[in-house]
């Protein structure tokens, strides 16, 4: 149940709070302490085109005034409440309410208390390859570089797109950007032209900092491209002087896709930021040798747990090749006694197919960004040594991670993990459709509060103001977000996210939204209606769609599948399809999922039984085994292609690892018109090898493929 999941037809009012900053509250409800309605009052459409109107009237969104909140939109600050003004709502004991430990925050921004910890210049900061900095060489040349980001006009509030690659360089530049008081604002290298131009003209940066060839496709009169050469040599003379960033200052934005696939960028703040670094250092504290790895690409949030918590604690910090291979990955982590590796459930499940986990990886592993099944190698990854811990780590791009569960090992096989508790500062509440409070073990729409949230959604005020509420146990204007996820709260206040109020899933990484390729397969001949529904296999989540079809006509799953490939990238494409003539209904009249029959895998339209098409090699079953077990299929053919059968590019670095296993050697994952079972074999049999599949880098790819997780955005981003 959402949060006024049944008030489609209330009436809402426009809110302001003192720093100026929108949204929308029932207008027949109480206003949360702190909050004025602006006098305007409608449907809920109504009410976020009048949060537009009057942000667009206020120049909200230009990036202009310290912690204006440019994301959130913003009026005429209303007054503040008086002496008599009633105390804020208070939860009542067996409420789904929770507070991280409470910690109390420097006024300082994150580049000045990593400073301020005056820690030995000689210490070692960061390692790429064979190439070592210290801590006084790298905060140094960032000083110099961000002195030259001042004099071309970096400054508070000021967005500069970093597109680095992985590597000192990129890291150089991040604080750079941080010490000149900017926000550095991450991007894919690999993106298209087009997609980084639209990014950068959405979030107003006038800087970017960029490898060669980019800074020349993407420079102009309207935006000052430089390089890393261009930093270099002119940091020597550069004598500006940065005005320091403030803790409600603009530190970061990072874009996500969202539902509708159209990029938005959440904006973080200093405060945020070192909120969230200072829990860090505490939870996973290093010991005296150990280094901490950077492995998450650096446009993903995760990348913040790797940069700033081991500049401020003085932990080195090992940064791994960009787009480096599973094997990669582990020749690094083998070579160097780590501390923490962050990792998604995904490169889990791709170092467990290469039986490596007993060699250690990390004394601790934080995972995050896609939900965690417990599993029986994780349990015996676990048990090789004691000493090893392992996380579940939750967060969207909109909060960075907020809470955080340690495992004991002694998990069931196959359960959910869940999400644990908040971290400092972070605040939780689990509230039921009228608003209220959910009880114990009662399932509602989680929100976040304090400092672990962002600021909002960059130059849109109305999605800003949809998804950060007024605070109603707050005081003095707070907000709260709008998680999206549906969670419950047991009796030892331990949280378990059970997935998305709005149907979104996350799909090895990928947000998919199943009501929008329900929409595309009713538009298909022959299809009557079309219900599309998760479906979890061994902690695996795929697609499933059922159809009902249309009166003597017949469907094809394969048809149907290769048509909505045309539309949809390869996780929104179900992997499992049933022809039905009618849905199941309950006794309300609605389907009855629970009835619904067992979908079967789709089959290409070519495809052949096992033994068809002519002689199998021992590398076809290989190569068919692989696939089997990955995609969860039972039969399959010699031409029956990986990505029609539902793969996509991180479950094709998984079949890789896999037969990298059995091979014994480095293998490319299948691409491309090769990905057919023989195909495939073919390629391995010959040995040869190809670029990577273009998936977004997650450091742990395996045979130069790339691949990651998004999010967040909102943003189950994360941590």
């Amino acid at each position: 149940m959402t949060l006024w999941e049944y008030d489609g037809d209330l009436p809402f009012s426009v809110v302001v709070n003192s720093k100026g900053q929108l949204s929308l509250w029932p207008a027949a409800r109480p206003l949360p302490h702190g909050w004025h309605s602006t006098g305007s009052t409608g449907t809920r459409t109504e009410c976020l085109a009048e949060v537009e109107r009057v942000a667009a009237g206020a120049g909200a969104g230009a990036g202009a005034g310290a912690g204006a909140g440019a994301g959130a939109g913003t009026a005429a600050p209303a007054p503040t409440d008086g002496p008599d003004t009633p105390e804020p709502r208070r939860p009542a004991p067996g409420d789904a309410a929770l507070t991280g430990s409470v910690r109390e925050l420097p006024d300082l921004s994150v580049t000045a208390l990593i400073r301020a910890r005056n820690l030995p210049p000689e210490r070692p900061a960061a390692s790429h390859g064979t190439v070592h900095v210290t801590r006084g060489e790298l905060l140094g040349i960032s000083a110099g570089w961000a002195r030259v980001l001042v004099a071309e006009g970096c400054g508070r509030e000021v967005p500069v797109a970093v597109l680095l690659p992985r590597g000192l360089d990129a890291l150089t530049a991040i604080l750079a950007v941080l010490e000149a008081g900017g926000a550095y604002v991450p991007l894919s290298c690999d993106q298209p032209l087009d997609q980084l131009r639209a990014i950068l003209d959405d979030c107003g940066a006038p800087l970017v900092i960029a490898t060669d060839d980019l800074a020349r496709a993407l420079g102009g009169p309207d935006r000052r491209a430089l390089t890393v050469t261009d930093l270099r040599a002119a940091a020597p003379g550069a004598t500006a002087v940065p005005e320091p960033a403030r803790p409600d200052d603009l530190a970061y934005v990072f874009y996500t896709s969202g539902t509708t696939g159209e990029p938005k960028g959440v904006e973080g703040t200093h405060r945020q930021l070192v909120n969230y670094a200072l829990w860090c250092a505490e939870a996973f504290a290093h010991r005296s040798g150990e280094t901490m790895f950077l492995s998450a690409s650096l446009f993903f949030l995760g990348s913040l747990t790797t940069i700033f918590t081991p500049l401020l604690e003085g932990w080195p910090v090992t940064i791994l090749p960009d787009k480096a291979s599973t094997d990669e990955l582990l020749e690094v982590c083998a070579a160097a006694d780590g501390g923490l590796l962050k990792l998604t459930p995904t490169h889990i499940r791709m170092l467990m197919a290469r039986e490596v986990p007993d060699g250690g990886l990390a004394r601790q592993l934080m995972v995050g960004s896609e939900p965690l099944t417990f599993s029986r190698e994780l349990a015996r990854w676990m048990a090789a040594d004691p000493d090893r811990v392992v996380v579940n780590h939750y967060g969207l791009t909109e909060t960075h991670g907020c809470f955080c569960h340690w495992l004991s090992g002694g998990e069931d096989i196959g359960a959910r993990v869940p999400v644990g508790r908040p971290v400092d500062n972070a605040e939780a509440y689990i509230v039921a459709g009228d608003g209220e409070l959910a009880g114990v073990d009662e399932v509602g729409e989680l929100l976040v509060g304090g400092p672990s949230i962002g600021r909002g959604y960059r130059r849109r005020p109305a999605q800003t103001a949809e998804r950060w509420i007024p605070h109603p146990w707050g005081t003095d204007g707070a907000r709260l977000l709008r998680t999206g996820d549906l969670a419950r709260m047991d009796a030892d206040g331990v949280v378990t996210v059970l997935g998305r109020a709005d149907r979104q899933v996350k799909i090895r990484g990928h947000r998919v939204e199943p009501a929008a390729v329900e929409e595309v397969l009713r538009m298909l001949p022959g299809v009557k209606e079309a219900l599309v529904l998760p479906r979890e296999t061994d902690g695996q989540t795929g697609l499933a769609a059922y159809l009902l079809h249309e009166e003597g006509a017949e469907l094809s799953p394969a048809a149907v599948r290769s048509a909505l490939a045309e539309r949809f990238p390869p996780q929104w494409v179900p992997a499992r399809m049933a022809i039905l003539s009618e849905f199941p209904v309950n006794a309300n009249g609605k389907v009855d999922v629970r009835a619904l029959p067992e979908p079967h895998p789709v089959q290409a339209a070519t495809a052949q039984t096992p033994g068809g098409g002519g002689r199998w090699t021992r590398t076809d079953r290989l190569v068919a085994d692989a696939f089997c077990e990955v995609l969860r299929i039972e039969e399959i053919g010699l031409e029956d292609g990986f990505y029609e059968l539902g793969g996509d590019s991180l479950t094709a670095m998984e079949v890789a690892a896999r037969l990298g296993g059995a091979v014994g050697r480095d293998v490319p994952p299948p691409t491309g018109g090769g990905a057919t079972v023989r195909g495939y074999a073919l390629r391995i049999a010959s040995g040869t090898d190809s670029s990577g599949t273009g998936a977004p880098d997650t450091g742990v790819s395996h045979g130069g493929a790339s691949g990651a997780a998004d999010a967040g955005e909102p943003a189950r981003a994360s941590a």
